[in-house]
């Protein structure tokens, strides 16, 4: 996507990274549950909501499939790109926001996986002097993932 190449003006290109290891009975388990929809769509938190423009909100991603995850402060809405039996990608829309549109514009999610270990880059334009919070939210954010996926 090219917006990767040029931040708007007071941005910088952020990229969170975090590894998961699993055992390698779990991994297939767990990498089955983040390419089906149900995961996304059952048990949010309210008023937190994910929806897919698709016939069932339960079933395996396909390609170029539109998605949208909102709730307070949250508005990201994109596209599924890339579907492999090791990699997902989602490409986050122009106007997709967290917290604000002035503050944090999300820009793409990827997962991979690599024998037991579950990867996760998520890239996103933010203010250089909000970066520091953003990382850290992120950190506790993401901290509960693998209990949530196990």
């Amino acid at each position: 996507m090219n917006q990767e190449l040029t931040p708007p003006n007071g941005f910088i290109l952020d990229v969170f990274e975090r590894d998961f290891k699993f055992t390698s009975t779990t991994m297939p388990i767990v990498w089955d549950k983040l390419q089906r929809r149900e995961t996304f769509t059952q048990g949010q938190i309210f008023p937190y909501r994910v929806e897919f423009a698709a016939k069932s909100q339960k079933g395996e991603f396909s390609p170029g499939e539109l998605n949208i995850h909102h709730g307070p402060f949250l508005s990201v809405h994109g596209a599924i790109g890339e579907v492999t039996s090791s990699y997902r990608s989602l490409h986050y829309f122009y106007g997709s926001y967290v917290i604000s549109f002035r503050f944090v514009r999300p820009l793409k999610l990827e997962f991979s996986r690599d024998g037991e270990t579950l990867k996760l880059r998520l890239h996103v334009f933010v203010r250089p002097w909000f970066q520091p919070l953003w990382r850290f939210l992120n950190f506790i954010f993401w901290s509960g993932f693998k209990i949530s996926m196990s």
